[in-house]
């Protein structure tokens, strides 16, 4: 017993002091700087913040479904925007009108491509024109074309809506321009208009082949991108109409918050005429190319000139 206990103590003096005389300060290093890694409010700091970007279904415009999906032009924009913004994340959200107007105000969400509704510079804060929505008007059946005029005329609304043969459909979140709301309000209550309280943006055509309504607003595009994605005829028939003449100027939004006026900087940044000319390409790919829209596009969004031809909704 008296043998070993010399024996026992000199192993562990000979394991302490090897023991410290390890290299071990490449380990103590690593593991504190593992422990800040998982701290406590350390993990934010090192994540890229997150933008919420706002989408909903609207084709040609958005397209959220199918084999064209992601390929329309607010996609496409909002594709462009987030490829060129690699200091965030981008999330995606399909959205309708009432979910829209409520998230826009969210202090992390934006919209690539949107018009500026009345009031809405209260509480959004939005980047130079980036883009032109063509002009809306009406669509209605080839069939019913006796009752609205010549393809390719340019109508009144004012008389449709005197016209007691035929019924408008209107969506009541939607804006158009200020002579449009104007004759809204003078035939509410009358039988010349079908209101919706719809949160969709625009009326399914079905509306128009089951008679529900004989026309409503919307854009050329619609009934043309049916007829493709289905391989049918179009039955369609699209009419410009004199309270609508011009083309809406279109904008990327974000909250009026600190961050959400640091993405607005970030995006007017980035808007190089490259980027806009891109984004030509895809509104032509599904509208056409037409000479007077790309004249204006040209002056307007890209060489950032005033043009008459061009307005915002409720003007």
């Amino acid at each position: 017993m008296t043998d070993s206990a010399p024996t026992l103590m000199f192993s562990r003096s000979i394991f302490e002091r090897s023991l410290f005389q390890l290299p071990l300060f490449p380990y103590v290093i690593y593991l504190v700087l593992l422990l800040l890694a998982f701290a406590p409010g350390k993990a934010s700091a090192l994540e890229k913040p997150t933008i919420r970007w706002l989408t909903w279904e609207q084709v040609p415009n958005f397209i959220t479904k199918g084999e064209y999906k992601g390929q329309g032009i607010g996609d496409s924009l909002t594709k462009i925007l987030q490829q060129n913004l690699p200091g965030y994340n981008h999330e995606n959200i399909v959205s309708n009108t009432r979910r829209y107007n409520r998230l826009i105000r969210d202090e992390d969400v934006c919209v690539a491509w949107a018009w500026i509704v009345p009031g809405s510079r209260e509480y959004r804060v939005h980047s130079r024109p980036i883009s032109l929505a063509p002009r809306t008007g009406i669509q209605t059946l080839k069939s019913k074309r006796h009752l609205f005029g010549e393809p390719g005329s340019t109508l009144s609304l004012s008389a449709l809506l005197a016209n007691d043969e035929i019924k408008l459909g209107y969506l009541e979140e939607m804006n158009y321009s200020k002579r449009v709301d104007d004759l809204i309000e003078q035939y509410r209550g009358t039988d010349s208009i079908l209101f919706s309280s719809s949160s969709t943006v625009e009326f399914n055509l079905s509306m128009l082949d089951r008679d529900r309504v004989d026309y409503f607003f919307g854009f050329p595009a619609q009934a043309n991108f049916e007829a493709e994605t289905r391989g049918i005829p179009n039955k369609y028939q699209f009419y410009n109409i004199e309270e609508i003449d011009n083309f809406v100027s279109m904008y990327s939004h974000c909250s009026d918050t600190e961050f959400g006026r640091g993405v607005m900087k970030d995006i007017d940044n980035v808007l190089t005429t490259e980027l806009l000319m891109d984004h030509l390409a895809v509104v032509e790919r599904w509208y056409g190319v037409n000479r007077k829209y790309r004249d204006v596009f040209l002056d307007y969004v890209v060489n950032q000139n005033p043009n008459s031809r061009v307005s915002d909704p409720g003007q």
